[in-house]
């Protein structure tokens, strides 16, 4: 009963153990990628597996002779064996084995138990590392070095500030090898000026120890090392150390242990130089990283703090402001990564620079603007000196204002706001104006308000104002012109015990102002100048001409058309006569279709007799009480759409007044026909035509074309005549066919 207690404690334990693995990912590392539903990858590597009970996870590789592998491993009940040569080596503990002849290699693992079973391996090491250093000068072959060009390609900085592999433990990116007999061994890496080695010791089997030189045309031994007292434990990461290269050279690392044996995996990067000055847009770029020193220079406006939050690492930082053109004298700064740095603007800075040191750094920069309502502009605590000094320093207030923000920033010793409120009205008017203050510091702040003689600049009226029955509300009659109010802090001694640009805490607060008419004043009355009265008179001939041109041109028109009508009415069989025009060739048919369209509002201005008798004798006619109508079979030729036939209609209301009339082509026998273009433009659709409102004594002409297969066509005229609903058909058909015969 003991041992199935442990083993459910062992199978709850490994559970909760993967699953925070997987829900907090190491930095780098894409953790809880699975490779066969059982592996947990980070940085490229398999870490570790979760065990399924009495089943053996094993991986197989190629190994030649002289080759090493090596694995270290960390589980409760697990069995984890190397296999190398056909011989089982137990790697519970860390191990490093040579082959001695070409063959497989395997790692078995297995457990009586599912548990998370963490290792590291590697799988080949291969090299002959010189055992004596070289001299400067002296040839040496150096092994592939990871090169990283730019700084969040291979690192991310939100996790951690070293760089991240992405493979197994390869030549790639880690230096690999394996110290015999205590024996030191010697590793070239060639760097330019202005690069940055950075080492991480990821495996050991024992202890090691990692010394650098510098070599040029001579040699120095660099301080800094890195020291592991012990066998790494299993995917455990020890701090990353970083050598910078003042001149081009090579950098010599010594690799010794006190042990036998020690197989170890050192990351190595070579990092680019970085950049010695550049400008920062913190709008495309928010993070600042690098290696040694950078320089960077921020744009800014006096009303915006520079906000930095050190990455990880704290970082020794020079502080410069550009004002009104100079460089004031650099301030020593350390951003703490545990506290964000809020830095101030001098008066006028339009630019910061910000110089770092350090071996690795990486700051996050924002900005937070500070200005008095919104308008970019911090106001001033005092009243402008005469009415001669530019007001655009002071924010401005109008009459009737929502609230807007303001603060005073106390970490600038800013303990008073002044705003204009520019009060418009006729002359001798007077307004209440009320000025109210919200704040949830109510208590440190009082409001005053000041009337100010246009003409002396004094002032003549004044109202002070602290929290009463939690609000501070003041108002004062003004007269049209600048006055002035002011939001201050009650306290200016103790709110200013501090240095300037101290991290305190701003005052926030909000101001509206609202107004009421008490007397409107008088409108200024100013007489127009010679110059006015002659170009108004001007204007007002030209804007009467304008006025005129409209009736100037239909009087035209009228003319026109009524000219033309006396002329018809001397003719007689018109549409005979544009028939014998087309069949001998004189005129165009379109030519004839256009003079047919201007006759036609013409020839409604004659007597409905003189009108039928100028066309002609009509195809089809009707004649009751209330209209008149006739239709004319027009010459094919004088359409304008093809395949269509065209037809003149005429209708002249004898009595009352039609409305919504309608004239319908309809086709007594197969389908029915389609208008298809009517003269003068009505609305038309299918086979109606819609002449709207028709007056009583109207004359109206129209050709229209219609288009369908049928031998005939009916006329009719639908509407209300006199509010009644009315309806007129010519009792006869247009035989159509027998026309197009003809």
């Amino acid at each position: 009963m003991q041992g199935l207690k442990s083993s459910l404690c062992a199978i709850g334990l490994a559970i909760i153990v993967l699953t925070m693995n997987m829900a907090v990912p190491t930095a780098g590392a894409e953790e809880g990628t699975s490779l066969n539903g059982s592996e947990t990858v980070r940085d490229g590597r398999i870490v570790s597996v979760l065990t399924t009970p009495d089943q053996t996870y094993e991986r197989t590789w190629t190994l030649n002779a002289g080759e090493w592998s090596s694995v270290t491993s960390e589980c409760d009940q697990c069995t984890v064996t190397l296999n190398v040569d056909g011989v089982n080596l137990d790697a519970s503990t860390p191990v490093a084995v040579q082959a001695t002849e070409n063959g497989t290699a395997t790692l078995a693992i297995t457990s009586p138990v599912s548990e998370l079973v963490s290792y590291s391996l590697i799988e080949s090491i291969d090299e002959d590392n010189p055992t004596l250093r070289p001299s400067p000068g002296e040839t040496i072959s150096s092994q592939p070095v990871w090169r990283c060009d730019h700084t969040t390609d291979c690192s991310m900085v939100d996790t951690g500030l070293e760089a991240v592999p992405s493979t197994e433990f390869t030549e790639e990116e880690f230096l690999l090898g394996v110290l015999e007999n205590s024996q030191a061994e010697y590793i070239a890496v060639p760097v330019s000026e202005g690069e940055t080695l950075e080492l991480q010791i990821l495996h050991a089997t024992a202890d090691i120890e990692v010394e650098v030189f510098m070599q040029t045309d001579t040699e120095a031994h660099l301080n800094q090392s890195l020291d592991q007292s012990m066998a790494l434990e299993t995917n455990t990461r020890p701090a990353e150390a970083y050598w910078h290269a003042e001149e081009q050279g090579r950098f010599i690392l010594k690799v010794s242990s006190q042990s036998p044996t020690s197989a170890y995996a050192i990351k190595q990067v070579v990092h680019a130089s970085t950049a010695a000055s550049h400008m920062v847009n913190l709008s495309e770029q928010s993070m600042i990283n690098g290696y040694h020193e950078a320089t960077v220079i921020i744009e800014t406006k006096d009303t915006a703090t520079l906000n930095v939050q050190a990455l990880h690492r704290n970082v020794t930082a020079q502080i410069q402001q550009l004002v009104d053109g100079t460089w004031l004298s650099a301030t020593q700064v350390v951003f703490d990564a545990s506290d964000l740095q809020i830095i101030y603007p001098y008066p006028n800075a339009s630019a910061f620079q910000i110089e770092m040191h350090g071996e690795r750094f990486a700051i996050e920069v924002s900005s937070t603007d500070f200005s008095d309502t919104e308008t970019l502009v911090e106001a001033p605590s005092q009243l402008p000196t005469s009415s001669m000094t530019s007001n655009a320093s002071w924010p401005s207030l109008g009459m009737d204002t929502d609230p807007v923000e303001g603060e005073l920033t106390l970490a600038i010793h800013d303990t008073a706001d002044v705003y204009r409120v520019e009060v418009n009205g006729y002359e001798d008017s007077i307004y209440l104006i009320q000025v109210k203050l919200m704040s949830s510091h109510l208590e440190h702040l009082q409001l005053d308000m000041w009337e100010i003689d246009q003409a002396l600049w004094e002032a003549v009226d004044t109202r002070n104002a602290q929290i009463i029955n939690g609000k501070i509300v003041t108002a004062l009659e003004l007269q049209p012109g600048t006055h002035f109010v002011r939001v201050s802090h009650v306290d200016v001694a103790n709110a200013t015990n501090h240095t300037w640009g101290s991290q305190v805490a701003p005052v926030n607060y909000m101001i509206s102002t609202a107004s009421e008419m008490i007397e409107e004043g008088y409108a200024p009355y100013f007489p127009p100048d010679d110059e006015t009265v002659k170009w108004g008179e001007v204007a007002r001939w030209f804007m009467g001409l304008l006025f005129l041109a409209p009736c100037v041109y239909f009087a035209v028109i009228f003319s026109s058309n009524r000219k033309r009508a006396m002329e018809m009415s001397l003719k007689t069989e018109q549409l005979a006569w544009f028939k014998q025009q087309m069949d001998s060739g004189d005129a165009q048919p379109n030519t004839l279709r256009k003079s047919l369209d201007k006759s036609l509002q013409a020839i409604a201005q004659l007597d409905w007799a003189t009108a039928c008798t100028t066309w002609g004798s009509p195809d089809g006619q009707h004649r009751t009480e209330g209209v008149a109508m006739a239709a004319w079979i027009l010459d094919p030729r004088l359409a304008k759409k093809e395949n269509a036939l065209p037809i003149m209609v005429g209708v002249h209301v004898l009595k009352g007044n039609w409305e919504l009339a309608a004239l319908r082509l309809d086709a007594p026998e197969g389908q029915p026909w389609e208008v298809v273009n009517v003269e003068p433009r009505f609305l038309h659709r299918g086979e109606e035509i819609f002449l709207d409102t028709m007056r009583e004594g109207n004359i109206t002409f129209l050709t229209l074309e219609i288009s369908g297969p049928a031998d005939a066509v009916d006329v009719e005229l639908n509407g209300r005549s006199n509010g009644q609903p009315t309806a007129a058909r010519m009792p006869q058909a247009l035989l159509v066919k027998a026309q197009n015969e003809e």
